[in-house]
């Protein structure tokens, strides 16, 4: 009979020591959720391009972003109902910032389609992910962000990185392929356009910080974003007189997925710009090229050279180094507060109500 309570005892202490190492894996799952977040929505705009990519010989770029965002308006509308969340704006800094942010991603996006029609896709990505080098810029002079050197030396492995993998013909002086029935000299323009794309991207993620420390709710900025986004595109195809009727079959199928899919990636960086510093989540979206360089081969079984996986391999490296330099901080964050605490707690003891200093909420860096 003893020896059945013993067994007893022995599994029940081992289900609680099961039950505290779930838990402790699960508590940091959570506290670094960023980063998987960031990884999922970087997957969705890489799968974006492969679907441009189909579609552009068919509708133009300005239409392809206006049925982008318009179908990006039938996610959060169903989600704030069933949420309760108001579409109401808090103040009026919070709808300035809201108007430019979305004029911002509108201008970028149209941009970096119009690259597309002018330059190779891989070109086009490898100018556009210099954003994370003008985003810590932007974010220390808006928001007063800390920009150090191990934050620029991860920049310029991320971005080293992404123009091996691009490899783009104005710095590797391979052959020009004809795009569109395009000239040489139009590989210029798209190289413009992308540049444009790449300084409003780095200005929106870091407006979209701004508005999360305001604590705008992700879903009421995707709303703005689409809906001012969607009437701006509109204005501006009616003016070209580009409207067109998308083709039957895989190119409307894809126009809905390129809209279902922005919307889930927005959703996930709007949120991870919100806990995160702006610099961290555009060094870990840079796999994004990654994860095209994947889907490109699967697809269309382009082969890699070796100067793609050596810029593979870079981006990696700057990913992970990052991922890892959070949680080093936050760790020491951590353990500095708790001697802190722990210091306070003994100094009371020892002298009670001598050299008792209240702690106040606003020394601390973080936005209650």
């Amino acid at each position: 009979m003893a020896g059945q309570e013993v067994t007893m005892f022995q599994r029940r202490l081992q289900m609680d020591q099961n039950s505290d190492n779930n838990r402790h894996l699960l508590q940091g799952i959570v506290k670094h959720r960023c980063i998987f977040f960031i990884l999922i929505a970087a997957f969705f705009s890489a799968f974006q391009a492969i679907l441009v990519r189909y579609v552009k010989e068919d509708v133009r770029a300005v239409e392809i972003s206006f049925i982008r965002f318009f179908l990006q308006l039938s996610i959060p509308l169903p989600v704030m109902t069933y949420k309760n969340i108001s579409p109401k704006l808090e103040s009026k800094k919070v709808t300035i910032t809201l108007l430019i942010r979305s004029a911002l991603g509108m201008v970028g996006l149209t941009s970096a389609y119009v690259s597309l029609y002018y330059m190779r896709v891989g070109d086009s990505t490898a100018i556009m992910f210099g954003s994370p080098v003008f985003a810590g810029i932007f974010a220390r002079i808006i928001m007063k962000e800390t920009f150090g050197v191990i934050d620029i030396i991860l920049v310029f492995l991320a971005i080293s990185g992404v123009f091996l993998i691009s490899q783009p013909p104005f710095l590797f002086g391979r052959k020009i392929v004809q795009i569109a029935n395009t000239a040489y000299p139009t590989q210029y323009i798209g190289a413009l356009f992308a540049f444009c794309a790449c300084v409003c991207s780095s200005l929106a993620n870091v407006l979209l910080r701004l508005m999360g420390t305001l604590r705008v709710d992700s879903f009421k900025i995707v709303l703005y974003y689409a809906l001012i986004a969607s009437t701006g595109t509109s204005l501006v195809t009616t003016v070209l007189g580009a409207w067109t009727i998308p083709p039957c079959g895989f190119v409307r199928f894809a126009l809905v997925a390129l809209g279902s899919f922005n919307c889930i990636a927005q959703c996930l960086i709007t949120y991870s710009l919100s806990i995160e510093k702006t610099v961290f989540v555009s060094i870990l979206k840079t796999n994004e090229v990654i994860f095209a360089f994947i889907l490109e081969y699967l697809l269309f079984r382009d082969l890699p050279d070796f100067l793609s996986l050596l810029g593979v391999f870079l981006v990696m490296t700057a990913s992970i180094l990052a991922s890892v330099k959070k949680m080093w901080i936050a760790k020491k964050k951590n353990s500095t507060t708790a001697e802190t605490y722990d210091s306070v707690n003994s100094d009371n003891r020892s002298t009670p109500g001598e050299n008792f200093h209240p702690v106040s909420l606003n020394d601390s860096n973080e936005t209650l």
